[in-house]
């Protein structure tokens, strides 16, 4: 995700929301989940949200439903087929940003 630093500057929610889009959909990458899971206390603080989990952080700050990682593979599973049905390859990093920017406009 470090190719996204300016999307990023100063905006810890929409990092954080796109990295809980790519984990729930098992895209996120090896070092933004080992550095969130390392701060997950420190998340939870940011967010003035309890969790055990920085997903669960995340999850709670946003008042997310608790079925919201299966719906959300839900919604990507959708989004796959009918791209590829169009003819094209999905993109699950452009799919989050798109997700993220009109479902938690910040």
């Amino acid at each position: 995700m470090s190719a996204d630093a300016d999307r990023y500057d100063g905006k810890l929610m929409l990092r954080l929301l796109d990295a809980y889009v790519l984990d729930a959909l098992g895209a996120l990458d090896a070092a933004t989940a080992q550095a969130n899971a390392a701060n997950a206390v420190k998340i939870a603080s940011a967010l003035s949200a309890p969790g055990l989990t920085w997903q669960g952080s995340v999850e709670s700050a946003m008042q997310m439903p608790p079925d919201s990682q299966d719906a959300l593979r839900t919604l990507w599973e959708r989004h796959v087929h009918q791209t590829i049905a169009r003819g094209k390859t999905p993109n699950v990093i452009a799919w989050t940003h798109e997700l993220v920017d009109s479902r938690f406009n910040e």
